[in-house]
């Protein structure tokens, strides 16, 4: 009980902080307009009705036969999409599909999965932009905070989803121990929300899968929302090994690759590789 109690806690003040930065972030101009948006050879197109924000590369709406694999994002508790623009972006900048939903409270993986479903039935639909462009064999899942509880639940329940990567997760153990695809826990040194020695080393110490753990110095608990590109290389670069079976990228988490060697980071761990 007194577990749970840390564990509720710790999403409630996470909950607190995040929605102090979405007030920030509308507060300074970084917020994204609502309808379709294109910047720096991205689309971010907001599916009024449907739910979903989905971000893709402006070269999708080429008539080619391209298809592009997909990430499914989770928001951190009390949290929108918006305070992940630029994160989501990069991601999409890379080749991805990234759908991201507007749920709230997402721990339980449900509405990730829904996204999952989302694009599967837009890929279907001829009269969708995402018709046959989506690569439902390489599919991938990432959220914030709750939303990485949310990343590893979705992940250990279904087994579309490919790989995963966690920021500041306050993940169950249990449901990381029940995890069959590579897993990245990243953790922040100065996250006083989500500790990463209660949370998220645990979870990795759990995960019976490839995995790997590392810890951004000095990033607090918002750290992906305030300063996106000290995860995006290495956000990117994990998806690239797993979903696109990028051998170069794999190198970059094994002993001696370049995070292992990245003074900007601690604690670095690795299993199964």
């Amino acid at each position: 009980m007194k577990h749970n109690f840390k564990r509720i806690l710790s999403t409630i003040l996470a909950g607190a902080i995040c929605s102090a930065c979405m007030l920030t972030g509308a507060a300074s101009g970084t917020t994204a307009s609502a309808a379709s948006n294109t910047s720096g050879g991205v689309v971010c197109s907001d599916q009024l009705g449907d739910g979903h924000i989905v971000f893709y590369p402006e070269s999708l709406l080429v008539q080619d036969e391209a298809t592009y694999p997909v990430i499914v994002w989770a928001n951190g508790t009390m949290c929108a999409p918006v305070l992940y623009y630029s994160l989501l972006s990069d991601l999409a900048a890379d080749g991805y599909i990234v759908v991201a939903n507007r749920e709230l409270f997402a721990g339980n993986g449900r509405a990730q999965r829904a996204s999952i479903d989302y694009i599967t039935e837009k890929n279907n639909d001829a009269s969708s932009v995402f018709y046959g462009k989506a690569d439902l064999a390489h599919i991938g899942a990432a959220g914030h905070s709750q939303g990485g509880m949310s990343t590893v639940n979705a992940a250990a329940d279904d087994a579309r989803i490919d790989c995963i990567f966690t920021i500041a997760a306050n993940a169950d153990r249990s449901s990381a121990a029940r995890l069959h695809v590579p897993a990245f826990y990243a953790a922040g040194g100065s996250d006083w929300i989500v500790s990463a020695s209660r949370y998220v080393k645990p979870a990795y110490n759990s995960t019976p899968s490839a995995a790997v753990y590392a810890s951004l110095r000095g990033a607090g608990h918002t750290a992906c929302c305030t300063n996106p590109s000290a995860y995006t290389g290495y956000m990117t670069a994990w998806f690239d090994a797993f979903l696109k079976e990028d051998s170069a990228a794999y190198q970059t988490f094994t002993a001696g690759g370049a995070l292992s060697r990245d003074t900007n980071w601690s604690g670095y761990a690795a299993k199964n590789f």
